[in-house]
């Protein structure tokens, strides 16, 4: 509780004084389960962006992570070392991510003195690997708020093999609208490492990004494949589809842009992204739109 109390205090300290700087850069926060190529987005985001001279500044939230090939403005492991936590109380990994979460939440006020200040067009922030670090722990939703500045966004990404099927697929969109409503920032779904699909497995999965009834035939015809019990099937699959009417009925746009961090293909969509959002961007510099436009 008083971790709690601490973070909100310095929650609403911080979103008072980002309403009174208006240069604070808009915020992307890039989530996805493990190996879906957060670290590797960051990466080649900042690269892209900095050719085309578009001051893209990074953040790592991850202490897991052994290294980062990217320039973070800050690295939680210089404030939370997994192996020391896990040495000094005695945790397995998983143990040790879940302190470690809390650990991060507690020293807030040095993540914030930390990135207080910072200036450039866009941030974007390196998740926990395991999605849940950061989306269902109440410290996590904390620091969204204290780095968001209520300049935030989400960016959700697809692992490519998982969404081969249509269960998995579901899946991924089920938990991408989670994590939407858990953090309540406005949030978009991209396909990563789609340069490793077929191109007919690519169309397809974007198809059923776009098409829910292509999505509901693939789900009957994969549940019935699935099960010697066709009422159960029907019942799982009725279960998946009724999910997906409620979010389309609430609003919910699954969509899903191809992404390729090994190409740069989609990074182009993941600034226009931001920049429909907050604006501002395409102007800093003569000729930028042009070139997302090109990219596109």
């Amino acid at each position: 509780q008083c971790v709690r109390r601490m973070v909100e205090e310095l929650t609403m300290s911080r979103l008072i004084m980002s309403a009174q700087d208006a240069t604070a850069p808009p915020v992307i926060f890039v989530v996805g389960t493990a190996g879906a190529g957060k670290s590797s987005l960051v990466t080649a985001f900042q690269r892209w962006a900095r050719f085309l001279e578009v001051d893209a500044l990074t953040i790592n939230l991850d202490p897991g992570a052994e290294r980062v090939h990217y320039d973070p403005e800050f690295d939680v492991r210089d404030l939370i070392s997994l192996s020391d936590v896990m040495s000094e109380y005695d945790l397995g990994p998983n143990g040790a991510q879940i302190l470690a979460a809390d650990l991060v939440a507690a020293q807030a006020e040095d993540v914030f003195q930390e990135i207080d200040g910072i200036s450039g067009d866009i941030l974007v922030v390196d998740t926990p690997g395991q999605v849940e670090l950061f989306a269902f722990r109440e410290a996590s939703s904390h620091l969204v708020e204290v780095i968001g500045q209520g300049r935030a966004c989400l960016i959700f990404l697809f692992d490519p093999m998982l969404s081969q099927t249509p269960s998995g697929f579901v899946s991924q969109m089920l938990l991408s609208s989670i994590v939407h409503f858990r953090l309540g920032l406005p949030t978009a779904n991209f396909l990563s490492k789609s340069d490793l699909l077929e191109p007919e497995v690519l169309e397809r999965i974007i198809e059923w990004g776009e098409n829910l009834d292509v999505l509901e035939a693939a789900l009957y015809e994969e549940s019935a494949a699935q099960s010697m019990d066709a009422a159960h099937s029907g019942q799982r699959a009725e279960f998946a589809i009724g999910q997906l009417r409620m979010m389309q009925h609430a609003s919910i746009q699954p969509g899903l842009i191809p992404l390729s961090s090994e190409e740069e293909e989609g990074l182009a969509d993941v600034l226009t992204f931001a920049q429909s959002l907050f604006g501002g961007m395409a102007d800093s510099r003569d000729g930028f739109q042009g070139d997302i436009e090109h990219e596109l």
